[in-house]
C-alpha cells in the first residue's frame, strides 16, 4: 500500500506551505492546521508589506492617494485580475469592497425588487448571517409596504422559500427543480452558497442559474467557500452577482476586505437601484463633488466608501500566492487529498463516523464533514485534537475538515485520521465501561 509520505514524494502539485507562517500548536511545534475553512494562515510576505504600507503613510501622509508607486486612489484595482481569474470573471465585473453580509446587503437593494407577483426568495437553509440579511431585508420592504397600505397582505413567512438538507446532508438537483416548479413564478431571486459552509457540498452552478433564469428569477451567490476552493466560471454562467469574504482559502487575514460580482449587462441598466456612496462615483470627477450620482460603468459603483488600505495590502499579498497557481492543477490536488482522507475516515473509523459530505469528487471543495458517532456530550474533540497539535473546526458531534493543497500534505491527513482515531476509541472505550 503506498503510504502517505510516497503520495507527498510523487504528488505533481507540491506545497507551497514555505510561502504561509503555519499556526503553532500548543506545544510550541508546527500545527496541522485543516481549518482553512474558517481562517486561511498568513502568508509570510505579510507584515513586511504592511509595515512598508505603514511607512508610505507616515512618509507621503495624504499625498499617498496620489504620489506613490501604488497610489492609494486606485489601490483595490491592483486586486482585480486576480480575484475576477479566481471567479471566472472580466476584472471590470469585480471589485475589492466592504464585508461579505455587508455586501449582501448592498447588492440585495439592487437585485431584490419585490413586485406583487414576484416577491419570494428561496434560499439554502445556510450560513446564519445570510439568513438574518436576507430575513431583515425582506422585514425592510414589509415595514414600508405596511407603512403605506395598512392591510397589506404579505409577511415575512410567505416572502422566504428556504430549502433544506435530507437526513444525509445532502441537496439534489431534483429538490431545486422541486422548489422552483412550485415556487419560480412567483420568486425574484434565488441565493445559494456555491459550496455550502456545513456540509462541503458544491452545487452545480451553471445548472442552477439556467434553472433560475428560466423561472425569470435573478441568482446570486455567497462564495465565501467557493472562492479559491472549487473552480467558477461566473461570468459564462451568466450569474446575477456574488459576494464573498477573503479570509478563509484566501488567505488575507482575519476580518479581511472582501468583495463582489455583477455580471456586466447591470453596469448600465437604468433599472437597477443603488444604494450610493462617493466611491462609486466616476472617478473623473469624483473629487469635484458633484451633487449627482454618476455612477461609473464596473462593478466599482457598488462601493461606498474608500476601502481600506492595509486590508487591501493584505489582500493582493494573499492573492500573488494564488497568482503563481495552475488553478486547476491546485483543484486536483485538492480532489486527491480530500479523496484521501475520505478512504482513512472509511477504512479507519467506519463504524464510528458518518461522512454528510458528497462523496462525487464533482460536488465538494477541498473540506469533509463528518459527525462522530457514539460519543458522549463531554467528549470535546476540538480540544483533544489541538493538544495532539491539530487545528480543525468542530459543531458539537460535526468535524469539517479542510485538506487545501497549498499547504497540507497527505502526511498531514494521515496523522489526522490516526490521532482521531485514538481518541475515538479511547473515549469509545470510556463510554462502553
Amino acid at each position: 500500500m503506498t503510504t502517505a509520505i510516497q503520495l507527498d514524494q510523487e504528488d505533481p502539485f507540491q506545497p507551497l506551505t514555505s510561502l504561509f507562517a503555519m499556526p503553532v500548536a500548543h506545544h510550541g511545534q508546527t500545527a496541522i492546521y485543516l481549518n482553512g475553512n474558517s481562517l486561511g494562515p498568513m502568508p509570510k510576505n505579510m507584515t513586511e508589506a504592511l509595515v512598508a504600507e505603514c511607512e508610505s503613510w507616515g512618509h507621503f501622509g495624504v499625498r499617498g492617494h496620489f504620489a506613490k508607486e501604488h497610489p492609494w486612489v486606485s489601490y483595490h484595482e491592483r486586486a482585480s485580475h486576480s480575484l475576477a481569474r479566481l471567479i471566472g470573471a472580466k476584472p471590470q465585473e469585480v471589485v475589492a469592497t466592504g464585508t461579505l453580509t455587508a455586501n449582501l446587503h448592498f447588492t440585495f437593494i439592487s437585485f431584490y425588487r419585490p413586485t406583487k407577483n414576484r416577491y419570494k426568495i428561496i434560499c439554502l437553509a445556510g450560513f446564519p448571517s445570510d439568513t438574518y440579511a436576507i430575513r431583515s431585508q425582506i422585514q425592510q420592504r414589509l415595514k414600508t409596504l405596511h407603512d403605506f397600505y395598512e392591510q397589506y397582505p404579505l409577511t415575512l413567512e410567505d416572502a422566504i422559500i428556504e430549502i433544506k438538507p435530507d437526513n444525509n446532508g445532502y441537496i439534489s438537483m431534483d429538490t431545486f427543480k422541486q422548489v422552483l416548479q412550485a415556487h419560480g413564478n412567483s420568486t425574484a431571486l434565488v441565493w445559494i452558497e456555491a459550496v455550502h459552509f456545513l456540509t462541503g457540498q458544491y452545487f452545480n452552478v451553471p445548472e442552477l442559474t439556467a434553472l433560475a433564469h428560466t423561472y425569470g428569477c435573478k441568482i446570486g451567490l455567497d462564495l465565501a467557500h467557493a472562492i479559491g476552493n472549487v473552480p467558477l466560471h461566473l461570468h459564462s454562467w451568466n450569474v446575477d452577482f456574488a459576494v464573498w469574504c477573503s479570509y478563509k482559502y484566501l488567505s488575507a487575514g482575519p476580518g479581511a476586505i472582501a468583495g463582489l460580482y455583477i455580471h456586466e449587462q447591470y453596469f448600465t441598466d437604468p433599472k437597477i437601484v443603488r444604494f450610493a456612496g462617493w466611491w462609486g462615483h466616476n472617478k473623473k470627477t469624483r473629487f469635484q463633488l458633484p451633487h449627482e450620482f454618476d455612477p461609473i460603468a464596473t462593478a466599482e459603483s457598488w462601493q461606498v466608501s474608500n476601502p481600506g488600505i492595509l486590508l487591501l495590502t493584505a489582500l493582493c499579498e494573499a492573492l500573488a500566492i494564488f497568482d503563481q497557481v495552475d488553478l486547476q492543477r491546485l483543484r486536483e490536488k485538492n480532489q486527491r487529498l480530500t479523496a484521501y482522507l475520505e478512504q482513512l475516515l472509511l477504512n479507519e473509523l467506519a463504524e464510528h463516523v458518518r461522512i454528510i459530505t458528497p462523496s462525487n469528487p464533482t460536488e465538494r471543495g477541498c473540506q469533509l464533514s463528518f459527525h462522530l458517532l457514539h460519543n458522549g456530550p463531554s467528549f470535546d474533540i476540538e480540544k483533544r485534537l489541538w493538544e495532539q497539535g491539530i487545528i480543525c473546526d468542530t459543531r458539537g458531534n460535526l468535524v469539517r475538515v479542510a485538506p487545501m493543497g497549498l499547504y497540507t500534505t497527505f502526511q498531514d491527513v494521515f496523522v489526522f485520521v490516526e490521532k482521531l482515531k485514538e481518541q475515538v476509541m479511547a473515549s469509545h472505550k470510556q463510554t462502553k465501561a
